[in-house]
């Protein structure tokens, strides 16, 4: 244990392992009680989206360097993050009343994945809209290929506001090494691909021409800017989620019972001889 702002923090802290509810991970924000079936019917939609967009992206965008591609890794990630959600909600109804401290595995991987998608699906958005996307682009694929850039980059985000906003999911400070740890193995991964003499599906030599390695202190300061963007992208998601449970505890799921208990008069009581 170490002392941290005048609160210890554990290993467990640092980790997906244990949190004070489990209902926070099946129950919806804008619900009183625990049940599992409101977020359990938002998954079920947003997963069957989020399988569709990954379906559209294999269709239409069909290559032996699809996997090379930030965007697609994210398609990935956040149809694993749906899923995993699903699995958890299901196993909430069909597991009712049990509780525990110490999470179960499908339960820590999903909100693990959660950690690491959310925030870069946003930052693969921002990334695009702002550096890459190209507005004469859609001349030759035409709607399909416009379509599927507003699915792939802007989509991917909506699906993760959704979830963000309409479930319990905790978010805390200290797990913000697990999303710059996704971006920083892409970049990794870049590097290595063009130091393989791996090429995109034009030939060129870089995956993305930001992150061309021949200029190697232009990438450099592109990957510095993306942590620093990664950072500022998980600090807004935590102020988000704090704002979202402070909002719906104080309108919505604050009820009687969970106000103290008064104690009793005891002027009413009549005293034994």
């Amino acid at each position: 244990m170490v002392k941290c702002y005048r609160k210890s923090v554990s290993l467990s802290d640092v980790w997906v392992s244990s949190n004070d509810k489990l209902s926070d991970f099946y129950a919806s924000s804008w619900q009183r009680g625990e049940s599992p079936i409101p977020l359990l019917v938002v998954r079920m939609l947003l997963t069957a989206l989020a399988l569709g967009i990954l379906v559209f992206s294999l269709v239409e965008g069909a290559s032996p360097y699809w996997l090379i591609y930030l965007t697609n890794w994210g398609l990935l990630l956040i149809t694993m993050m749906m899923v995993s959600g699903l699995l958890v909600s299901c196993v909430a109804v069909c597991k009712a009343n049990f509780e525990t401290k110490e999470l179960p595995w499908y339960v820590s991987t999903y909100w693990f994945l959660y950690n690491i998608v959310v925030t870069n699906a946003f930052m693969i958005t921002a990334l695009y809209w702002i550096l890459l996307y190209e507005p004469g682009s859609y001349e030759e694929g035409g709607r399909r290929l416009l379509w599927l850039d507003i699915s792939t980059h802007a989509m991917n985000s909506c699906i993760a506001l959704i979830e963000v906003l309409a479930s319990r999911t905790p978010v805390r400070f200290l797990h913000f090494y697990q999303p710059l740890s996704v971006g920083a193995w892409y970049a990794a991964f870049s590097g290595i691909y063009y130091s393989a003499g791996g090429t995109d599906s034009n030939g060129n030599q870089y995956i993305y021409e930001v992150l061309d390695w021949r200029e190697g202190k232009r990438t450099g300061a592109v990957v510095a800017a993306s942590v620093a963007g990664l950072l500022a992208v998980y600090v807004a998601l935590w102020c988000l989620a704090l704002c979202r449970d402070k909002l719906s505890i104080s309108l919505i799921r604050t009820i009687s019972h969970d106000l103290p208990a008064v104690p009793p008069d005891t002027r009413l009581h009549t005293r034994i001889v």
